[in-house]
């Protein structure tokens, strides 16, 4: 696991040195730049080192005649078959890594080697032979990668810090993004909140050609629906026996490590069922870690009792991490490991499990993907339970939404937020409904928000793309509704969110984290199978739940899903409201002009007094204004927007 970084028409060892040296978190163990005069290439690398520990695995790593170089960052799981494979044709290796075995496969099969690699990577390659570089991304977006493109020159990197680094981006805002961010608490995929650069999308390749100055983007793996695969619905228990097998080998393969590793465990299902896996591939206690939280109103969000059953039933190796924050200033520090807004609070908890973890092990697995494949979000489950109301005129549908705006909410449980959520978002438009459901401030909300400022007018004399086109491209027809929104979540919400936090609260302390789940081959088995064997009568995740029975103690399949969350409602109350008082004055939110002050002030009412949960809205808001003091201050966002509208 590692950081990566390069550049394309641009040679220049400083600046290179300090891109490369701007990641240096996510591979303290070993450096190297290498630059290519005759190309106008440079390749930078950081190296956390997991498999062959020696010299031999230092990068950018070349081919015998030094036609092909590589700079990677990630894991191949199944290196070991397919370096067997290459060795059987004759090929010779000098060290035991996966980045060798990358190199000799792609010397044979070119952009074609991408399809046949399980695992989690980013990576850069320059073939002198064919002049041209080749970045790609894995299947699921694991792994980060971003580029920049000015002109002829190109630079990329693991994280936009070293985009910035360069010192060819002049910092300037993608309004598109602001619009976007406030409806989801992240910026998606391409798109990032700086103007200009942009996210590689998970599964694709870019080739940049050294002597057109062209580049292509490809896509190199489909997630196929099942009639495109092979046109046969497994039954039940064929496909318990499938998933078992699977999931199985997933975990044995990431069990692959020259250095300590462990499991985050919740007290949910995913992750005790990847203990269970573990325990049965080892004769040493594994290493388990959970979050806890104190006090009696957090009771709802603790989840250690379950924990312990898991740990004590498999004999684990288990560490508790209570969670107090009194004083948040941590968590807006935590910006620059985004380098752009990230709205969703739960990346302070992965921060907190990695910096403990990373004393006792250096890589982690832990459940990410699990609710997104078997539906284990709440918002599954109420795609059926719209569809069976469906015969209730709109009218009762609005006098219920004005019967519970009247409700007082103590922020304790989630369910009246929930059910006002519910109510307010039924559409006969699933995409627009989908949204509704899932995220957090609406367009109507959004132009409240943006009400009388400059950003109003920012993109096209006020008119943003709407925010549920990101959920209309992966809506695949002939699916149930069911499986679109998983569909949906796989490629939006999970790598853009989940996989996100995941990738940069573990490697700002310099832990790998894996997931099992998102072998590839897992994937398009749960793709396959029909909704009702996901969830039935309200009983979420029912085939993983059934199949992996024996692994887990009853209590854990018991009782509301808790997951791996965050009392914000009380905490925004409670602890972080003051930072309005503090940071975002009536007179600076006014100056820079980016926000409407008065709306902001009526949801932080509405929030004290618990007429509406605006817990999510506000901390937005609060970490919007983290990243734009750290990275555009208000006179640099001022005339970023001022250049923008001038362009309009």
């Amino acid at each position: 696991m590692c950081g990566i970084a390069g550049t394309i028409n641009f040679i220049d060892a400083e600046r290179l040195s300090a891109m490369t040296d701007a990641q240096a978190h996510r591979g303290p163990d070993d450096r190297g730049v290498r630059l290519f005069p005759e190309e106008r290439v440079g390749l930078g690398h950081r190296r956390l080192s997991i498999l062959d520990l020696s010299p031999a695995g230092h990068e950018p790593m070349s081919n015998p005649d030094e036609t092909i170089w590589i700079t990677f960052n990630g894991e191949i799981y199944n290196f070991i078959e397919l370096r067997n494979e290459l060795e059987q044709q004759g090929c010779k290796f000098k060290s035991q890594t996966d980045t060798e075995v990358i190199l000799r496969l792609y010397e044979r099969e070119g952009t074609d080697c991408l399809k046949r690699l399980n695992g989690m990577f980013a990576l850069a390659i320059l073939d002198r032979k064919r002049k041209k570089v080749v970045l790609a991304r894995d299947h699921f977006g694991i792994k980060p990668l971003y580029y920049y493109r000015s002109q002829d020159k190109l630079v990329f990197a693991s994280e936009i810090k070293g985009i910035l680094a360069s010192g060819i981006y002049s910092p300037d805002i993608n309004w598109q993004g602001v619009y976007d961010y406030f409806t989801y608490l992240y910026v998606p995929c391409p798109e990032t909140m700086f103007a200009g650069i942009q996210q590689l999308p998970p599964a694709h390749f870019l080739e940049f050609d050294l002597r057109s100055n062209q580049t292509v983007l490809s896509r190199y793996w489909f997630l196929q629906s099942p009639l495109e695969s092979n046109g046969h619905t497994p039954s039940y228990e064929e496909s318990k026996r499938k998933l078992r097998e699977l999931l199985t080998q997933s975990v044995e393969r990431q069990m692959i490590s020259d250095v300590p590793l462990g499991v985050f465990l919740s007290g949910g299902v995913d992750s005790p069922i990847l203990t269970g896996l573990m325990a049965e591939q080892t004769s040493q206690p594994v290493k388990t870690f959970t979050v806890t939280f104190s006090g009696k109103d957090l009771t709802l969000y603790n989840e250690a009792e379950q924990a312990r059953a898991v740990a004590q039933r498999f004999r684990t190796e288990h560490h508790e991490i209570d969670v107090d924050i009194s004083e948040p200033l941590e968590m807006l520090e935590l910006i620059s490991s985004f380098d752009q807004p990230f709205g969703n609070p739960t990346f302070y908890l992965m921060h907190l499990i990695s910096k403990a973890a990373r004393p006792h092990v250096t890589v982690a697995l832990c459940g990410a993907g699990g609710d997104e494949l078997f539906a284990g979000y709440p918002r599954h489950r109420a795609i059926g339970l719209a569809k069976s109301l469906n015969w209730i005129p709109d009218f009762v549908f609005a006098g219920a939404g004005q019967g519970l705006g009247l409700l007082s909410d103590n922020y304790r449980r989630p369910q009246l937020r929930r059910a006002r959520q519910f109510v307010s978002g039924r559409d006969k438009d699933f995409a627009r409904q989908y949204v509704n459901w899932t995220y957090f401030m609406t367009g109507a909300e959004k132009a409240k928000l943006f009400e009388g400022t400059a950003p109003a007018g920012a993109k096209n004399g006020g008119s943003y793309l709407p925010s549920e086109r990101i959920v209309r491209q992966f809506l695949e027809s002939g699916r149930s509704e069911g499986n679109s929104a998983l569909d949906v979540d796989m490629q939006t919400f999970l790598p853009d969110n989940v996989l996100e936090y995941t990738d940069k609260m573990s490697m700002s302390v310099s832990l790998e984290v894996r997931v099992p789940y998102l072998d590839y081959r897992v994937v398009e088995h749960a793709h396959s199978l029909p909704f009702e064997y996901k969830l039935t009568a309200g009983n979420s995740k029912r085939i993983l739940k059934e199949t992996f029975a024996d692994l887990l103690p009853a209590e854990n399949t018991r009782g509301p899903k808790k997951g791996f969350n965050f009392p914000l409602a009380t905490w925004m109350r409670d602890r972080f409201d003051s930072y309005f008082e503090q940071q975002m004055t009536r007179e600076r939110v006014q100056r820079d002009g980016l926000f409407n002050w008065d709306y902001i002030q009526t949801l932080r009412q509405q929030h004290r007094t618990g007429k509406k949960d605006n817990s999510y809205p506000l901390f937005s808001l609060i970490m919007f204004d983290a990243w734009q003091q750290k990275y555009m201050d208000g006179a640099n966002a001022a005339e970023s927007l001022q250049a923008h509208l001038s362009k309009s």
